[in-house]
Order: structure tokens, then C-alpha cells, then sequence
């Protein structure tokens, strides 16, 4: 790899809107790799066949599972991010296996701790990769061309600060049927249906506004818009709705007894924990 300049900007990748691009591109994978590796015990024989939004009509390799959108330089330089993203889900994934929807056991007290920051950089990479892409489909199966804001790219890169009012957020409400909490009493979430990505869109012009990322059973919103408003509106539809902002923890306690991420954060907002009471 071609070392990066602070002037260059390479045509294909999306994250070059101040330069220090390199002159590679890369492969960057919709959903990380090391995440599909995970899942699938790291078999290396194992083949996956991606939905028709990736016009790629054969069952491939999963290191193949990527968009030339982003340079090397770039590419490598979002790594923390994934590595925070495979904690996360390995962390609930090994207690899912164990406890074997209701079946298994539960066990004692675990906890890890990894970065809220680079978590939200993550589900923000994930959306972006795909806005970049042009995967993102309409209701009616046709292709939505979704335009990458500069502040998005600069808030990936960690060269400004996300304000209080954007960012990642957790249900607040079990009753809203947008967002999933549970990781452990369907078999799926630890298999098969162990993530997904959904924009928002501003419809015109259309603009990537943020979206709802899944990851190992858990849904997370993300926004690039003051969501204040839109967290406290109650209709059915709206996937906001009550949503916590950048929660501080979230435990589910089953018995007494709980199974806890911790989310570091280097912004001055408030951070609340959310725990969520399991029953068989």
C-alpha cells in the first residue's frame, strides 16, 4: 500500500473529502469480515450467497462479500472500529450458544467493556459502505441512489464531534416492534439472522440521514439529525420512538443474575444504562 497524502483523494473512495487518501483501493466489506468469520465457526469452505440489492448473482467466498469504496489508507484506518463491533457480538453470541434458548444455562455474572465511540463509528461505516455501494433498495424493489454528507465522513473519521442530539441509540420501549433487544431466545440471532441495515434517507435531495443497524440480536438506530423530536413522537411507525441515546450499559438479567456490555464514551453527554429483565 501506497503510503497516504494529506492532498490526495482517490475517485472511488467515499471517505476522501479532505484528502489523505492513498493510491489503492480496497475491498471494504459490507459487514465485517471478521463478524461473517465468526458466524460461521470460520469455516473455511463455507460459501454465502448475498441478497439481489449486491448484484452478485453466485454464491461466493466471504472475503469477496465487498465494495471498492474506500482507499487502503482509510480502510485501515476504521480497524478499531471492527475490532469493537466482534467483541460485541462474540461477547453475546458465546452466551447464546451456552444458554441454548432456555435450554442451556445462563451461568454467572459476565461483563466486557468495549468503546461507545468506536461502536457508533462502526454502525456509521456499515451504513455508509452501503449508501456508497447503491444497495440500498426502495419498497418497490427499485435502486435508491442515497448521497454520503461531508459531516458524516468527518464524524467516521473522528475529525469532529458528534453533537448531543445525533449518534446511536438503544430501544427505550419494548413495545416498539422496530427495534430487537433480546440476543439469547431465538436460535437465529446466534446462526443465521445476526444482522441487518436499513437506512434513513431525506427524500430530496436524497441524503443518507442515518438508519438501524442489527448486530448479534440487538437493534441499534443511528442518526445524523437532531432526533429530539422524533424520540419523544409516539405513532407506531416511527423506529425512533423512545429510543436512549448512547446508553452507558446494557444488561440482561435473568435469575438476579446479569450479562453486561459497557460502553466507554469520550463525549461530556449523559450516559444512562438500560437493563432488560429475561424470562423463560
Amino acid at each position: 500500500m501506497t503510503a497516504p497524502t494529506p492532498e490526495y483523494r482517490h475517485s472511488k473512495c467515499y471517505a476522501n473529502t479532505r484528502g489523505g487518501c492513498s493510491t489503492s483501493i480496497s475491498g471494504e466489506h459490507y459487514i465485517s469480515h471478521a463478524l461473517i468469520r465468526l458466524y460461521t465457526f470460520d469455516d473455511p469452505d463455507v460459501r454465502i450467497q448475498p441478497t439481489p440489492n449486491y448484484r452478485i448473482p453466485v454464491a461466493i467466498q466471504p472475503k469477496k462479500f465487498v465494495a471498492n469504496v474506500l482507499c487502503a489508507a482509510h480502510n485501515n484506518g476504521l480497524s478499531d472500529a471492527d475490532r469493537t463491533a466482534l467483541t460485541f457480538a462474540a461477547f453475546l453470541r458465546e452466551i447464546a450458544l451456552r444458554y441454548k434458548n432456555g435450554a442451556g444455562e445462563w451461568g454467572a455474572p459476565e461483563e466486557v467493556e468495549i468503546s461507545g465511540d468506536d461502536f457508533q463509528r462502526w454502525v456509521l461505516k456499515l451504513l455508509i459502505t452501503h449508501a456508497a455501494a447503491d444497495v440500498y433498495m426502495d419498497k418497490d424493489g427499485t435502486r435508491v441512489k442515497t448521497i454520503v454528507p461531508d459531516e458524516a465522513i468527518d464524524l467516521l473519521l473522528d475529525r469532529a464531534m458528534w453533537p448531543r442530539t445525533w449518534g446511536l441509540g438503544v430501544t427505550g420501549d419494548l413495545s416498539n416492534s422496530h427495534l430487537k433487544f433480546d440476543p439469547f431466545t431465538q436460535v437465529e440471532t446466534a446462526t443465521s439472522n445476526w444482522w441487518s441495515a436499513a437506512p434513513l434517507i431525506k427524500h430530496e435531495p436524497r441524503l443518507l440521514f442515518g438508519g438501524i443497524v442489527d448486530l448479534a440480536g440487538v437493534s441499534f438506530t443511528l442518526c445524523l439529525f437532531n432526533q429530539s423530536e422524533a424520540l419523544l413522537h409516539d405513532g407506531e411507525i416511527n423506529p425512533l420512538r423512545r429510543v436512549i441515546q448512547r446508553p452507558s450499559a446494557l444488561s440482561w438479567v435473568f435469575d438476579g443474575v446479569p450479562k453486561t456490555v459497557r460502553f466507554r464514551w469520550s463525549d461530556p453527554w449523559k450516559h444512562l444504562p438500560i437493563t432488560f429483565n429475561m424470562r423463560r
